[in-house]
């Protein structure tokens, strides 16, 4: 029987999340590039990625914005961006079946 330490675990999570870097690490460059280049400064591009977390809001947010719409249509936008979230949500509830309440609301699906 093998045992798990804290490193142990840790760095297992690490080799199981590396293939997520492939997508995200060229997202995050392309969304810098796109950011700055309609103005925005480094400060406000790396805040744009920590509040606004959906790549595709990100990028209809941007470019709203340099097409100088009101706030309430680049927020609406948005939103309307990521309600493609709750349909995933609603398609796997059923498989989720007897999942505890705990863990759905944490992976950010609604259990019913």
């Amino acid at each position: 029987m093998t045992t798990s330490t804290p490193k142990s675990t840790y760095l297992r999570g690490i080799i199981d999340g590396a293939p997520f870097v492939l997508v995200v690490v060229p997202f995050a460059m392309l969304f810098g590039i796109v950011a700055s280049e309609a103005g925005l400064r480094m400060a406000e591009v790396m805040g744009f990625s920590v509040l606004v977390i959906a790549g595709a809001a990100q990028f209809a947010a941007i470019q709203l914005m340099v097409e100088d719409a009101p706030v309430l249509i680049i927020l609406a936008t948005s939103l309307a961006v990521n309600l493609r979230m709750a349909m995933y949500s609603a398609s796997i509830t059923p498989y989720l079946g007897m999942a505890p309440p705990v863990a759905t609301r944490f992976g950010g699906v609604s259990s019913g």
